[in-house]
């Protein structure tokens, strides 16, 4: 068998590495800053929510008009625009002295962070071609490794005296690094080709929309625990403030761990396979934390629910547009539009219903959704694999 060629790493991805890191920082820290936010403004658990939702319809819009601002605007502007207009929504959600200011900074985070996202991908796919899979793979590691910092400098500079605002410095400091050593470097394509955007799109099959199902299903746990899961484990588990949002870090730490160990089974499993696989082990340590009655059972649950649904997003994407042979462009944007819409409706709706049942008894939600992908991706093996038409 002929040795795979190496994988190369130019200058702009690293600098690409590094802005997909900035932009996971930025959106994870909403989640573990929310239990101080809603204490020192006095925030209902559905008025603390609005900020995820907010952020999540900025990544909506995206998804809708995304395309045409960089055909407007040019890549280079897109991705340094985006990632400027990034922190300056960050500035105003911190400074901001209420709710309005706060949750229009999480909407201009999300709008211009949406913005960045899917210009890397783009600048990572025309760079690297068919080593893209292991550029975004890569990119999707470096995300969820500052995910963890974002859990940790919450709780860090909170516990020091220097409050939850700080955490918002080391993203900040970031950027300019990347902008003073990668700011001239030159990107790769432009925009798709015109002819392309202009051939008609026919429908998606079905198979493709089961496991869009999967996916949105999926982010909607992601999120749901990563947004309010400092908020449980201080208010159902019983740990303090500081120690649940630096306690939040094993649960991005435990989704680092599945996401390397999915992307080394993904070469001897079928993704579908291995799909379901980490669904269910999602499923067999969720209940672990939402019946825990201490911190011990609650982290223990938080990693096993981390470690399987680490690789859903990843293996989810890969996995649906492969379902959708020849529609490629078709299928990534409803795909995006899909788990921009579950980041707006299921912590939106798990906040809700927190100010109903209490945190513990609203996190029950994630249950279902849990057993409804892992049944979702069964049907999914049965169903046909369709095939690219001729031509």
């Amino acid at each position: 068998m002929a040795r795979p060629k190496a994988f190369t790493r130019y200058r702009v991805t690293w600098a690409t590495y590094g802005l997909v890191g900035y932009f996971a920082y930025l959106e994870t820290v909403l989640g573990p800053l929310m239990p101080f936010l809603r204490a020192e403004q006095g925030l209902s658990y559905t008025v603390a929510s609005l900020h995820f939702s907010a952020f999540a319809m900025g990544g909506v819009l995206v998804g809708l008009i995304g395309e045409r601002v960089e055909g407007r605007w040019g890549r280079t502007a897109t991705l340094w625009g985006g990632a400027a207009g990034m922190a300056a929504g960050a500035l105003l959600l911190t400074l901001a002295p209420a709710v309005p200011g706060t949750v229009a900074g999480a909407l201009v985070m999300g709008f211009f962070g949406s913005l960045l996202l899917i210009t890397t991908q783009a600048v990572l796919s025309d760079r690297h071609g068919t080593a893209s899979v292991v550029a975004i793979t890569e990119s999707n590691v470096a995300a969820s490794a500052c995910a963890i910092l974002a859990s940790l400098a919450v709780g860090f500079f909170a516990a020091t005296g220097l409050g939850w605002r700080s955490a918002f410095i080391p993203p900040l400091v970031a950027l300019i690094a990347l902008a003073g050593f990668f700011r001239r470097e030159s990107l790769p394509g432009t925009r798709r080709d015109e002819s392309a955007r202009r051939r008609p799109s026919s429908g998606l099959p079905r198979r493709f929309w089961i496991y869009w199902g999967v996916l949105v299903l999926g982010v909607s746990v992601e999120w749901c625990i990563a947004y309010w899961g400092a908020d449980f484990l201080e208010n159902a588990v019983g740990m303090g403030r500081s120690g649940a949002a630096a306690g939040l870090t094993t649960f991005f730490v435990a989704m680092l761990a599945g996401r390397v160990a999915g992307s080394r089974l993904a070469r001897v499993l079928p993704g579908a396979t291995l799909l379901a696989g980490s669904l269910s082990v999602a499923l067999s340590g969720f209940p672990l934390l939402w019946l825990a009655a201490g911190p011990v059972g609650g982290l223990a649950g938080l990693s096993i629910t981390g470690l399987g649904v680490g690789s859903v997003y990843p293996l989810g994407i890969s996995v649906a547009v492969s379902s959708a042979p020849g529609r490629l462009e078709t299928a990534t944007a409803r795909l995006a539009l899909g788990t921009a819409g579950a980041i707006l409706v299921a912590p939106f709706l798990l906040g809700a219903l927190a100010d109903l049942a209490g945190i513990a008894g609203a996190f029950g939600i994630v249950l279902p959704l849990l057993l409804i992908a892992v049944a979702l991706t069964l049907v999914g093996h049965r169903a046909p694999m369709p095939h690219m038409n001729a031509g």
